[in-house]
């Protein structure tokens, strides 16, 4: 007995998997098992449910591969284990990532490559949420302190040139014109 069984789970926050089961459903999976948070937990009770629920000869269908796990090393595993207990992999959206397909090979690393990076793009925005939610913002912290930037205000009222506040100041010229860009904009929007 060959069933199609589908997986999905939130992979952004917010996204939700409503559309993502639909998907499923519509491809012909008579049973479709999520899991709804997007916090990136190694725990995923919906994918243990979907593993323990398949039999062989069943094939577990998802939207995409990164559904199935967080990198292309675990899902790699993840595939192999399914194939292993002689159930197949279907993925809707890099259909080289399937098994039982005659892909060439060239297309198969094309598609895992292509997985690679969405799995880390991911990775790297859950990461930024995760710091915004703390109150920390990415990338390098600015050199123009509260002061400064008053100092180079003042300096730009006296009609002083931007590479000479940059000097006065110890920044670059551009830090400067980030700085006034930025002051004048809030000013603009305080009135």
């Amino acid at each position: 007995m060959t069933r199609l069984v589908g997986y999905t789970r939130e992979v952004t926050p917010g996204a939700g998997t409503a559309a993502d089961a639909a998907q499923l459903t519509l491809a012909g999976a008579e049973r479709v098992f999520t899991d709804d948070s997007a916090d990136g937990a190694a725990e995923r009770p919906g994918l243990r449910e979907c593993l323990e629920f398949v039999e062989a000869g069943d094939t577990v269908v998802v939207a995409g591969a990164a559904m199935i796990a967080s990198t292309a090393a675990q899902f790699l595993t993840a595939v192999s284990g399914l194939v292993g207990r002689g159930v197949g992999f279907r993925s809707l959206s890099e259909p080289a990532l399937s098994t039982g397909t005659d892909m060439d090979p060239a297309s198969v690393f094309v598609a895992l490559e292509s997985l690679r990076r969405r799995l880390s793009s991911l990775q790297t925005r859950a990461g930024m949420e995760a710091a915004a939610s703390k109150g920390r913002r990415p990338g390098r912290p600015t050199v123009m302190t509260p002061e400064r930037i008053a100092m180079a205000v003042e300096l730009r009222d006296l009609g002083r040139p931007v590479t000479h506040i940059a000097r006065v100041l110890g920044v670059s010229a551009n830090a400067v014109q980030r700085a006034l860009a930025s002051h004048e904009g809030m000013a603009a929007n305080e009135r």
